[in-house]
């Protein structure tokens, strides 16, 4: 392992440790995905900081708010990275409002994707950058009904940030989509297909030959046995198609940003577990490397999403079989929340890993 790369993973650990410590009550994934905001920003996570912006958090929104939902942690690691937490909530509130116009039900996409808006200061022009986003997301909506749904949100919003044309970005997709799956013969679904077409188009150049390198990333890994196949593995390997390095020079950092991330029991032996440590290494690697800075924290808090939904969908189909799911899930949010607030000034040495289990 480089020595840049085991600063960075030092960093990401110290970051993920004091966050998991001071909010035990927390979904894990959370709390690692808010290390990681503050590994890319280069940062040490001060917790006294974060429960300082929770409060702040608390003060502008409801009680039973989505901002108070699974986004919750990364948002106050926002906020605390902010110079200015009061004014980087209003900023995504109001951003927020203008993507949900139109839309009935709350979405933590869509609060990720204003967060996005903030971060790269685009707050003032966000009209321009949403109408884009609305654009880009109807057609695939069009093209691909099946695939587009809310995850793609902040991914789209990344795109609608770039420069590039929104035919041009289409046009990208599209082809890096045909290519991948009839060409390359990639197995790894149609959904974390559209996903790694999204990140290649982010950025000019031959479209193919960008697949091509991430075919050969890909490839290249599977040949280790610790190696797992899954989507979002594949998918983010997009972002580290800026590094010149050979294939196996890449993949030899990630396995062993990988060994280091098992090493210290970040997620389990599973095969889910080895998925979602193999993509946090990938990620850890492209920010040691500066690759896809707009995007890293993003990818790994939007993959947290949908596994913590998963996660909610399963508890309630075991227990009341469909049974009002959404309101039974605000209602345990909300208890979880309160006691995270009462408990957090007295929280003990507890071990943050037991949270995970």
């Amino acid at each position: 392992m480089t020595e840049n790369l085991r600063n960075k993973c030092e960093l990401f650990e110290r970051n993920r440790a004091a966050i998991a410590k001071k909010f035990l009550f927390e979904k894990a994934m959370m709390s690692i995905a808010a290390g990681l905001l503050f590994t890319g920003a280069d940062k040490e996570a001060d917790p006294d900081r974060l429960t300082e912006c929770r409060s702040i958090l608390n003060r502008h929104t409801g009680v039973f708010s989505e901002y108070r939902d699974a986004v919750k942690l990364a948002l106050i690691s926002e906020m605390a990275l902010s110079d200015d937490a009061e004014r980087y909530i209003e900023d995504v509130k109001a951003v927020y409002q203008k993507l949900h116009k139109g839309h009935f039900v709350d979405n933590s996409y869509m609060i990720l994707a204003a967060m996005l808006i903030c971060d790269l200061g685009r707050q003032d022009d966000a009209d321009a950058v949403i109408e884009k986003h609305n654009a880009l997301m109807k057609q695939m909506e069009k093209d691909h009904p099946f695939l587009t749904d809310s995850e793609d949100i902040s991914f789209v919003i990344l795109l609608a940030l770039s420069d590039r044309p929104v035919d041009a970005i289409l046009r990208d997709m599209e082809e890096g989509m045909v290519y991948l799956k009839t060409i390359c013969k990639v197995r790894v679904g149609s959904d974390p297909v559209q996903r790694l077409s999204e990140i290649l188009a982010l950025t000019e150049g031959d479209i193919r030959e960008k697949c091509d390198k991430v075919v050969r990333l890909y490839d290249a890994l599977q040949q280790n046995k610790e190696a797992t196949e899954g989507g979002d593995v594949f998918a983010s390997l997009g972002m580290l198609i800026g590094m010149e390095e050979e294939p196996e020079v890449i993949v030899c950092e990630i396995l062993d940003a990988y060994a280091y991330l098992k090493d210290n029991k970040l997620f389990d032996d599973k095969s889910d577990g080895k998925k979602q440590r193999l993509m946090l290494a990938e990620l850890l690697v492209a920010d040691c490397y500066g690759t896809g800075a707009a995007m890293i924290g993003s990818a790994f808090i939007s993959s947290a999403l949908s596994v913590i939904r998963a996660q909610q969908i399963a508890t309630i189909i075991s227990v009341v079989s469909h049974v009002l799911p959404a309101v039974l899930n605000a209602a345990a949010d909300q208890s979880s929340s309160e006691t995270s607030e009462d408990t957090a000034s007295t929280e003990t040495d507890t071990d943050p890993q037991n949270e995970k289990r």
